[in-house]
């Protein structure tokens, strides 16, 4: 046996021997280090969001009712079925109104005929009594002429004082004739404050006319509204009526929604107001359509509360155009607190939180090392940070066991990266 090992076995023997010990331990050796995950230090954009959940509604939904009653004879469409704007969704039976303005139009054409009629007449009457006028003026201003000159004659002794008096009678007559195609005239047209009888039967022919005419409109009115058609682009989500169905007036045929785009309502409480806006981008998830999101934006926020809560009504526009969004649907709708950007970035999970405060370990020359720093933007994954001794390649220990103190020999077996 080697000298050295005997030797140290007799001092082991006597100092049990003298202190009572059980047993001699070998030589303390050096601690082994401590295996971690760690990721380097980087720089980044970084965005807080926040979700809430809203219902997903049609941008516009319309239900399509007739004001006439009848019979419907075609419904050409189906539930789930894409129409365009003016496209024909129910016929309503029109047969009885088209036989009421085939009626309709044989009396505006007949009150027409009878307007035309009596605007001639009157016409006739006028030109005769101003014909009439006309002779008669003449006739009175030869008499008057004739008169004259007799009575300069009689005076030379050129003609007889038999001769005078029949000018005399002739003029008389000339101007009675006047006065008389003067009233006939004057009651041939208006008067400056009565009507003749000719304008009174045109104005009473006048609304003959427009009561038929009103009478046709009405029909074609009605006639119109027998056909139903889609307002605007968008999707039958419901057929509440088939081919033979008494349709009556204020009854649901069918309906139609706008579901491209669509809308998200969301209610924003008061403490999530101040970063809802419009304009401002919105990102929506369906839990019953797995790995698929949408953009989308914010088109309205209401003003005031909604009623009976704390609640603000935000209208989200989507496009739609596979129509996987549907009407009725629960969405996620995740919105934009806050991006920071060209930040110091690391896994949230490095981060810990102490008596001392917020802290994180590095690795400096193999050992780990307790750092205190401050956090400000954190999403669920990474956190933005700052602090002394952290800059861009720092290594950060992200996973380690709870007994890891300041200054432990450590080693690294994994290096993660970071995920916003």
């Amino acid at each position: 046996m080697h000298a050295r090992t005997i030797a140290l076995g007799l001092m082991c023997a006597l100092a049990l021997g003298e202190l009572g010990v059980a047993g001699c331990s070998k030589p303390s050796t050096p601690s082994q280090p401590v295996s971690v995950s760690a990721a380097a230090v980087k720089r980044g954009d970084i965005t807080s969001t926040f979700a809430l959940t809203g219902a997903v509604t049609p941008a516009q939904q319309a239900n399509l009712s007739s004001v006439v009653s009848g019979a419907v004879t075609q419904v050409p469409v189906q539930i789930g079925q894409r129409v365009r704007a003016g496209e024909l969704l129910v016929q309503i039976d029109d047969s009885t109104l088209q036989a009421q303005l085939q009626q309709s139009e044989a009396a505006l054409n007949a009150a027409q005929a009878k307007l035309a009629q009596t605007r001639a007449n009157d016409v006739g009457n006028s030109s005769t009594s101003n014909a009439n006028l006309q002779s008669a003026q003449v006739a009175y201003d030869t008499a008057a002429a004739n008169l004259r000159r007799d009575q300069q004659l009689l005076a030379q002794g050129y003609v007889s004082q038999s001769a005078l008096e029949q000018a005399q009678a002739q003029f008389s007559s000339a101007q009675a004739q006047l006065r008389a195609a003067q009233i006939a005239a004057q009651n041939a047209n208006l008067g400056s404050n009565a009507e003749s009888a000719g304008q009174a039967d045109i104005k009473s022919s006048q609304a003959a006319v427009a009561q038929a005419a009103a009478s046709v409109n009405f029909l074609q009115a009605q006639i119109a509204q027998s056909t139903v058609t889609a307002p605007f682009d968008g999707v039958v989500t419901q057929r509440n009526v088939d081919p033979g169905t008494l349709a009556a007036p204020n009854m649901t045929l069918v309906q139609v929604s706008q579901l491209d785009p669509i809308y998200v309502n969301v209610g924003v409480p008061d403490s999530q107001l101040a970063f809802v806006a419009p304009g401002k981008s919105v990102r929506i998830s369906v839990s019953t359509i797995a790995g698929r999101s949408w953009p989308g934006r914010i088109k309205y926020l209401n003003a005031a509360a909604s009623q009976g809560t704390l609640s603000y009504l935000a209208r989200v526009a989507v496009a739609n155009p596979d129509f996987a969004l549907k009407a009725g649907m629960v969405a996620d709708a995740t919105f934009v607190q806050v991006t920071h950007r060209d930040v110091l970035l690391t896994p949230l999970a490095a981060v810990s939180q102490t008596e001392a405060g917020t802290v994180v370990f590095i690795v400096a020359n193999g050992k780990a090392k307790e750092v205190p720093v401050s956090i400000g933007v954190e999403t669920q994954a990474v956190a933005e940070i700052s602090g002394k001794d952290i800059r861009p390649g720092t290594l950060i220990i992200t996973q380690r066991p709870d007994s890891l103190q300041d200054g432990a020999p450590v080693s690294i077996v994994a290096r993660q990266t970071n995920a916003t």
